[in-house]
C-alpha cells in the first residue's frame, strides 16, 4: 500500500509540475501570437489610413478646402464597405469638428484622440493627420477597427493552448506511471533473482550475466567467511577440551 501511495503521490507531482510547464510554455506562446495579430492589424489600419490620406491630400495640395472635398464622404463610404470590422471613418476639421462619418457614431473621446493608434475594449481607433502642401495642418482622420475578429481569434487559439497543454500533460504523466511500473516490475524481477540465487551451489539457469557475478562473489564470500567462523570455533574449543 505504501509503494502504491508512494508512486501515486510521484504521479501527482509529475503531472503538476508538466502543468505547470506546459500552460507557461502556452502563455508565452500565445502572447506573442496576440503581440503578431495586433502588429498585423496595425499594418492594416496604417495602410488604411495612408491610401485616404494621399487621395485627401492630393485634393488639398489642388486648394481645395477640407470642408469642400467633393470625393471625402464617397471615398470614406466605399472603404467602409471593404471591410465589416470597419465600425466607422471619420474627417475631422483643424477645430475638431466633424466633417465627413461614416459608420457607428464617434465616441466623444475619440475626437480628443491626436495621430497614433489606441486599444480599447472595443476598437482600435487610429488617427493620422492631414495637412496641406505647405505644411499646415486640415484636419484629423480617423478609423475604428472592431476588435471582434481579434478576440475571436484570440479565444480560439487560447482554447487550442489549453487543450494542446492538457493533452501533453496527461501523456507525459501516463509514459511517467508506465516507466515507473516497469521500473517496479524490473526491481521485482531482480529481487525474486537475487534471493533464488544467494546461497545456491549453482546460480539459476537465466539469471543475468552482472548479477550472476555479483551473486556469486557474495557466494564466495559468505563461503569464507562461514569456514573462517568454523575455524575460529574449533580454535576456541582446543583450550576448552584440553582443561
Amino acid at each position: 500500500m505504501s509503494l502504491a501511495r508512494s508512486h501515486a503521490g510521484l504521479a501527482a507531482l509529475f503531472a503538476a509540475t508538466c502543468a505547470l510547464a506546459f500552460g507557461l510554455a502556452a502563455t508565452m506562446y500565445g502572447v506573442r501570437l496576440e503581440q503578431t495579430l495586433a502588429q498585423v492589424e496595425a499594418s492594416r489600419l496604417r495602410f488604411t489610413l495612408a491610401d485616404l490620406q494621399t487621395d485627401f491630400e492630393k485634393s488639398l495640395d489642388r486648394g481645395f478646402a477640407i470642408d469642400r472635398l467633393a470625393n471625402a464622404q464617397a471615398a470614406l463610404d466605399a472603404e467602409a464597405r471593404q471591410d465589416p470590422d470597419i465600425l466607422s471613418l471619420t474627417v475631422l476639421g483643424a477645430n475638431g469638428r466633424r466633417l465627413f462619418h461614416t459608420g457607428e457614431p464617434l465616441p466623444p473621446a475619440s475626437l480628443r484622440q491626436g495621430a497614433g493608434f489606441q486599444r480599447g475594449p472595443d476598437a482600435i481607433t487610429a488617427a493620422t493627420t492631414l495637412t496641406y502642401n505647405y505644411g499646415v495642418r486640415a484636419g484629423t482622420l480617423l478609423v475604428r477597427y472592431s476588435n471582434r475578429a481579434h478576440d475571436q481569434i484570440m479565444r480560439a487559439l487560447v482554447l487550442r493552448l489549453a487543450l494542446a497543454a492538457a493533452a501533453l500533460t496527461v501523456l507525459s504523466t501516463m509514459a511517467f506511471v508506465a516507466g515507473l511500473r516497469t521500473l517496479e516490475r524490473r526491481r521485482a524481477a531482480l529481487g525474486a533473482q537475487v534471493d533464488r540465487a544467494v546461497g545456491a551451489s549453482r546460480i539459476p539457469a537465466g539469471t543475468e550475466t552482472e548479477l550472476a557475478e555479483l551473486v556469486d562473489k557474495v557466494n564466495q564470500t559468505s563461503a569464507t567467511a562461514l569456514v573462517e567462523l568454523t575455524a575460529a570455533r574449533h580454535v576456541v574449543s582446543q583450550p576448552e577440551a584440553a582443561r
